[in-house]
């Protein structure tokens, strides 16, 4: 078994005194970036491990975002970069830090779901999704702290406290996917897996500032996930930027669709529609859905409409969205039990976790008789089920007489919840009465920040259509890329002002045999770098010394040479000119 980290070194916080350096700042740069800066020779797998480490040890106190932390990822970072070195990467994910929502099962870490007393249960394998990013070459750095059992989407609060908003510890960072929301915003990892019961995924997302999707239904594996609505829940990925996105949900998704393909791709002939209701600044509604939409937010979105129609979308205008909502979770306690039973927990039922009394949330209302039978099998679930298959035809009419491919509402109607506020306020969204009721998917993106807090818009297509979505959300990204480092978690190193020329001097070079033996030492120096401009001075100098030297294969010296015989030439003929006409 391996051994953990707790942050509960929350309690016991420690600090790196020495911090890792590089010659690129990682805060900002998308998946594609990051392995072209390991093909570079800039940044190496263990490196880039290490930064991250070096930020979780700095600020994970201040924002509670994680539960533990594998200390084994330096070691298998190690692994994989001898492995790229020998046979190259496994995928574009290999040797990236990714962060796993502590519902879900990582062996060798525990599946605390939120509670305290589940620390002792470790799984036996890992869930399907965690599985295929390990195969991929993904180092599940930690387990992200969550509502208890994912019950809330207004804030998320567990046995290991609060988790607070990335741009202001103040704020909420809703839920239940919250640490998992924060740590991509905050760069405690390259992306991070949540779930999606009603909003777990998108509403977080876009109280921090992050791209979170929600993926169609039945194209996700929910084998090593602990269910809270069976009918509903739906692993999602949470990323900074759209392409990375793509290249997550490419990786662990059920179905053969090149996601990466759509990126960036024209708009042109795309049908959107705007849901009013959803939108609406002046209406007395209480309805989450469609009560009174903050006018900020109205702005924000009609600016993001405007943008859309600029880049060549269509755009509709429908009153409502109107499904018939039920929500019935009955199938958690008896999920929960079979789940325990994969664990090396002395917990082995919820009545047992609630007799140890290590938890915070009401989850004694899911005891009882259905934790022990399966609910599935009755008249009542079956109901149920033709409720939500109704909806399905309901939604999927109103998409095709209006022969519309997405759909776009506010993710949240209301200026964030400050922690204290979330505790009894109720969240306004459109985000539950819509994608989790039908099994479509739905993706929230930024689209701008009010009092230094940011704010998303959500994208939703039928089922099985996610590529639509990344097509229109990469569009959107491209015209305006928000995601900014939050202030109060910035770089941990500083970039010397020369490096960008030492970088420019070897990229330019470093195939020159010439420079061979500069190249070799640069090549060191930037895995290693630690932050001393002197040696990069040195480095740079050596190049200059070696550039005032004729390089007879060097193609700007050999242009420069036949400039120079071209000049001699003419010079020589001018004269021999100059001396008949002086003869004559």
């Amino acid at each position: 078994m391996k051994k953990i980290i707790l942050l509960l070194i929350l309690i016991f916080p420690f600090k790196i005194t020495a911090l890792e350096q590089a010659v690129v700042d990682i805060n900002e740069l998308n998946i594609y970036e990051l392995q072209e800066y390991v093909d570079k020779g800039y940044l190496t797998y263990e490196k880039i491990v290490k930064l991250y480490l070096d930020r979780i040890n700095e600020y994970n106190e201040q924002y509670n975002a994680l539960i533990t932390v594998n200390e084994n990822a330096l070691e298998e970072a190690k692994k994989l970069d001898l492995e790229y070195q020998e046979k190259g990467r496994r995928s574009l994910i290999h040797g990236l830090p990714v962060i796993v929502k502590d519902n879900i099962d990582v062996k060798g870490l525990p599946t605390t779901n939120g509670a305290k007393g589940l620390l002792d249960a470790y799984p036996n394998e890992n869930a399907d999704v965690v599985q295929k990013l390990i195969d991929n070459g993904a180092i599940i750095i930690a387990k992200a702290n969550m509502d208890e059992f994912a019950f809330n989407a207004t804030y998320s609060h567990s046995s290991f406290g609060d988790v607070y908003n990335a741009y202001n510890t103040a704020y909420s960072s809703y839920g239940s996917s919250g640490g998992s929301a924060v740590s991509v915003a905050s760069n405690l990892a390259v992306f991070a897996l949540g779930t999606d019961t009603g909003s777990s995924v998108r509403v977080p997302s876009s109280a921090n500032g992050v791209v979170g999707i929600r993926p169609s239904f039945d194209i996700m594996s929910g084998k090593g996930v602990i269910k809270f609505e069976e009918t509903r829940d739906v692993v999602g990925v949470i990323t900074k930027y759209v392409s990375d996105n793509a290249i997550v949900l490419n990786i662990i998704d059920e179905v053969d669709i090149n996601y990466e393909q759509y990126l960036n791709k024209p708009l042109d002939g795309i049908k959107i529609a705007v849901i009013k209701g959803f939108m609406n600044p002046n209406t007395n509604s209480t309805s989450v859905a469609y009560g009174k939409t903050d006018q900020f937010i109205y702005d924000m979105m009609n600016d993001a409409i405007e943008d859309l129609e600029n880049l060549g979308v269509e755009i509709i205008y429908l009153d409502n969205f109107y499904l018939n909502y039920q929500f019935d979770a009955t199938t958690m306690c008896y999920n929960f039990n079979e789940h325990i039973k994969n664990t090396s927990s002395k917990i082995r039922s919820l009545d047992d976790l609630i007799k140890n009394g290590g938890y915070t949330q009401y989850i004694e209302g899911y005891n009882g008789y259905y934790c022990n039978h399966d609910y599935k099998l009755t008249n009542t679930y079956k109901n149920y089920i033709n409720n939500r298959n109704n909806n399905i035809k309901t939604a999927n009419n109103r998409f095709e007489s209006n022969d519309i491919d997405a759909i776009i509402y506010p993710t949240l109607k209301t200026e964030l919840y400050t922690i204290e506020e979330a505790k009894y306020k109720k969240i306004h969204t459109p985000s539950s009465d819509t994608a989790p009721l039908i099994g479509f998917p739905a993706m929230s993106i930024l689209i701008g920040y009010y009092n230094n807090l940011p704010y998303g818009m959500e994208i939703m297509a039928q089922a099985n259509n996610e590529k639509v979505i990344y097509q229109i959300a990469s569009a959107y990204e491209k015209l305006h890329n928000y995601y900014k480092t939050p202030s109060i978690a910035p770089s941990l190193y500083e970039i010397p002002d020369n490096t960008n020329k030492l970088l420019e001097y070897y990229d330019k070079y470093k195939d020159n045999k010439k420079y061979e033996e500069i190249n070799s030492k640069v090549k060191n120096y930037l895995i290693n770098f630690d932050g001393n401009s002197d040696n990069i001075n040195n480095l740079i100098n050596k190049y200059e010394e070696e550039l005032v030297t004729p390089d007879i294969n060097n193609e700007d010296n050999i242009k420069n040479q036949n400039y120079n015989y071209i000049i001699i030439l003419l010079g020589v003929l001018v004269a021999v000119i100059i001396i008949k006409k002086v003869r004559k």
